[in-house]
């Protein structure tokens, strides 16, 4: 093999693993997958409002509705790829910004006299992750170009 036939199938394996995570991200990122999650979101932060034992209770149907999707969206995901470090870090940290933003709009709207604090700062929370989904989803495009097609005149030799 010559070295720029070994680049070329190093670029296009590169390009391959490109593919594949964008289309992973792309599924991942989908309005159903996205909408269920913003719902059982939703019910999960705005459940503080309610009193006890009411406010556990909705849990239950929001923990029920995680783990429908997460089957659904295993079964039927055109592509399968592996959490890896980083993706575990920076979805660790999104998710911790975004309790930061709920218990900071939760505060400010319950020092405003908002009846519903929590109902109000969870809908705000899920409407931007609403917004940002939409957004990771149309940057999710495969970087780079495709890889040249081999030339019919050689045997790959």
């Amino acid at each position: 093999m010559k070295p720029d036939e070994a680049r070329a199938a190093l670029d296009d394996l590169q390009y391959r693993h490109r593919q594949t995570r964008a289309a992973s991200t792309r599924y991942g990122f989908s309005g159903a997958n996205v909408l269920v999650a913003a719902v059982a979101l939703f019910i999960s932060l705005a459940s503080f409002d309610l009193p006890n034992p009411w406010g556990g209770a909705v849990l239950f149907p929001a923990v029920g509705l995680l783990a429908v999707q997460l089957t659904v969206c295993l079964r039927r995901a055109p592509v399968r790829v592996p959490l890896g470090g980083r993706q575990a870090v920076l979805a660790s940290a999104a998710g911790v910004a975004l309790v930061a933003v709920f218990r900071l709009l939760a505060g400010a709207a319950d020092a405003a006299g908002v009846p519903a604090p929590h109902a109000v700062a969870a809908a705000a929370v899920c409407l931007a992750g609403l917004a940002a989904a939409g957004r990771v989803r149309a940057a999710a495009t495969v970087p780079g170009r495709a890889p040249a097609e081999p030339d019919p005149g050689t045997d790959g030799q």
